[in-house]
């Protein structure tokens, strides 16, 4: 359990067009993918709340938190998760995409400790553009008046917020697979079963 309070927040609100359905609800493994997210953040968190405005999220043991105004992208669940970190009384809310179902809780560590180190807003690094994952970040919860500002102005991307706010990019040694679509939870599958990306 990490030092600072962290409020774990799982984003799950997402329409999942090209899957046809709730990718939260798909099985990788044994395990559903809002499961597998819950998981990997639960020892880090002092709670864990899934961001859906769905009418049927998954059942679990959790809350859920629904978006401030629903229909604004990721950057809309951010807001609503950093409003329910800053209700609680957290510093920041941990902020994990349920599709990123390769990560698991000790992967998480090294961003953890860049935050606790006093980094600020911090993301997972990854090849590509934009060079980091925003929605696997731990954003203190100063950044809500920021974020609500982006969407104000009309921003749904995650990447807004952290470019805005300067973010720290962290590395994790991992292999990112994001799921959308059939072929992405098969290729999830697979490389689960060989132990690719994981830690």
């Amino acid at each position: 359990m990490t030092g600072t309070s962290l409020l774990g927040t799982v984003l799950a609100g997402g329409a999942s067009r090209r899957l046809g359905r709730d990718k939260a609800a798909e099985r990788v493994g044994t395990q559903r993918l809002v499961d597998r997210a819950t998981s990997a953040l639960q020892p880090h968190c002092r709670d864990v709340v899934l961001v859906s405005s769905r009418p049927d999220p998954p059942a679990g043991d959790w809350r859920v938190v629904p978006d401030l105004r629903p229909s604004c992208g990721p950057l809309g669940g951010i807001e609503a998760a950093l409003a329910a970190a800053s209700a609680g009384g957290h510093a920041a809310a941990f902020v994990l995409a349920v599709d990123l179902p390769l990560i698991e809780a000790p992967a998480l560590l090294p961003l953890v400790a860049r935050f606790e180190a006093g980094a600020g807003p911090v993301a997972a690094g990854r090849e590509g553009d934009p060079d980091f994952q925003p929605l696997c970040g731990i954003y203190p919860v100063e950044c809500g008046p920021t974020v609500t500002r982006l969407l104000d102005q009309g921003a749904r991307a995650a990447r807004a917020l952290f470019e805005t706010v300067g973010g720290a990019r962290v590395d994790l040694g991992l292999a990112e697979l994001n799921v959308n679509d059939e072929a992405d939870l098969l290729r999830a599958e697979i490389a689960l079963r060989k132990g690719a990306g994981l830690p």
